[in-house]
């Protein structure tokens, strides 16, 4: 049984790697029955080169649906990798769509926010709102390192102040 659902899992991760748009269809068509956490990197992976239309709409519906709390380590993991930049905005969708809890990783998600661009400090905003807190200390800490983002002139200076302003909500209670 164990080993079936190995072989599955190795041959879904296949598909979606491979170049084949029908491969990767199949293959994200299993995901909601079949899928595990290490499909979430070769999902995004498949963002980084062309996809037809069909491929991007079922992708999209693909990473808004995933429900398992297992599947938060591969996404926060991919914030911190340079190598998904340019897809941060997508993966932080996936996030909030998908309503999975990150609140102990608000250090990343503002790290997140600080170094990218408008949209993922959009995305990032748009996650805390829909965050419960009960941990001060990792509030307090996110608007310390937000009081020194906000100082630095930037195209994300303003949004970045309005995320200052959501975690200082959150801290006083006020969200």
């Amino acid at each position: 049984m164990e080993e079936e659902r190995a072989k599955i899992e190795t041959k879904i991760i296949d598909d979606l790697k491979s170049k084949n748009e029908r491969r990767i269809i199949g293959a994200l068509k299993l995901v909601p029955h079949e899928g595990s956490p290490e499909m979430i990197e070769p999902m995004f992976e498949i963002m980084l080169g062309h996809m037809g239309s069909d491929v991007q709409m079922l992708l999209e519906k693909t990473i808004h649906n995933l429900k398992d709390p297992n599947c938060i380590d591969p996404l926060i993991s991919m914030l911190e990798n340079k190598k998904y930049f340019d897809i941060q905005a997508a993966v932080l969708t996936s996030i909030w769509q998908s309503g999975l809890d990150v609140t102990e990783h608000i250090d990343i998600l503002i790290d997140t926010a600080i170094n990218g661009d408008y949209m993922t400090v959009i995305e990032v905003i748009t996650i805390i709102e829909h965050l419960e807190f009960d941990n001060d200390a990792g509030l307090t800490s996110a608007i310390q390192k937000m009081d020194k983002a906000v100082e630095i002139k930037s195209e994300t200076q303003v949004v970045l102040g309005s995320l200052r302003q959501l975690l200082l909500d959150k801290l006083l209670g006020e969200q």
